[in-house]
């Protein structure tokens, strides 16, 4: 299910993408070395400050976002599966928006505080045999940006988000005592404990986990949008203070290398920005996420984490 909504959202934003790029062509802009070198050098700053955690600046234009979403909880060890989850969240933070090229795109940057509860009975279906329920409650900070299109009074801004968050777990059906007996006889005993020792740390737990999201936004007059995203989440059974510190460097390492590729795009092809900008984020963040679930630390040798798969819709108000 994963796999085909992020492709149908890849699609989806390449549908819409493709006639406004073929209304204009790209311009390569003609500017003497000064002017040229100079532009690069305060992208190159304001993409730093864009990743620097320690600037929490709360300017812009102040916003409230609701989501309702439908998830899925897994942990590669366990041999239990885990009930299907529905998330409502709130997000409160700021925006701000600037033109990019002829007033044909724009750039934006969003910084926000969100608090979320994913549990399996907003779905309100009952759970498989082998299927456990949870619900969680998480809060957090994030920051989201991109480029987007400028069609009159809509704007469609397909946008790139990461952010940490701290999450608290409750096992519906826990203690393991109590869960269907499906194992083989022989294993049975040795999978139930594995699996009940990793809950153990986790139910009714605060624990530290990244999230990462990709998705579009279509916004009318800068003040009422609709959203459609895809967000995946890790929850750390242990924080591990210098290995997530490595696999975070690493990890930025490569987005600082993409920013730097996509400038030289906008450079030849500005118009072209805000597709190549999502798609290329888009797939690095979840390539990325795709290593953590077996190394929740990559590349450190470390545990499998609880991840949270999910697909989002919601509303933002602008004010």
């Amino acid at each position: 299910m994963s796999k085909k909504v992020l492709l149908l959202i890849l699609f989806s934003l390449m549908m819409i993408g493709s006639p406004l790029l073929a209304q204009v062509e790209d311009s390569t802009e003609y500017e003497d070395d000064e002017e040229f070198f100079e532009r690069k050098h305060d992208r190159w700053w304001k993409n730093w400050d864009e990743r620097d955690w320690f600037d929490w600046e709360f300017k812009g234009t102040p916003f409230i976002e609701g989501n309702y979403g439908l998830g899925e909880v897994k942990n590669k060890n366990m041999f239990y599966d885990f009930k299907k989850v529905g998330l409502a969240e709130v997000k409160l933070g700021y925006s701000t928006r600037e033109d990019f090229f002829d007033e044909k795109t724009i750039e934006f940057s969003d910084k926000y505080f969100f608090i979320s509860r994913l549990g399996s009975d907003i779905l309100e279906t009952d759970p498989k045999l082998n299927e456990l329920r949870t619900e969680m409650w998480r809060f957090g900070f994030s920051k989201r940006s991109g480029y987007g299109y400028k069609l009159g009074s809509l704007y469609v801004m397909p946008y790139h988000a990461s952010g940490i968050v701290w999450s608290r777990l409750h096992m519906k059906d826990f203690p393991p005592s109590v869960w269907p007996a499906i194992y083989p006889p022989l294993q049975g005993q040795i999978y139930a404990d594995a699996d009940r020792e990793f809950l153990d740390r986790l139910h009714d737990s605060f624990r530290f986990g990244t999230t990462v999201e990709s998705g579009i936004n279509f916004d009318v007059a800068s003040s009422v949008g609709i959203n459609v995203g895809y967000e995946a989440n890790v929850v750390f059974p242990r924080h591990l203070f210098w290995k997530h510190l490595g696999s975070m460097i690493i990890e930025g390492a490569g987005m600082g290398l993409l920013d730097q590729f996509i400038d030289e795009i906008s450079d030849s092809s500005p118009l072209s920005v805000p597709l190549v900008n999502f798609i290329l984020k888009g797939a690095y963040s979840y390539a990325f996420h795709s290593l953590k679930k077996e190394k929740m630390n990559w590349p450190f040798n470390t545990e499998a984490p609880l991840t949270y798969e999910t697909i989002k819709f919601g509303m933002t108000f602008t004010f």
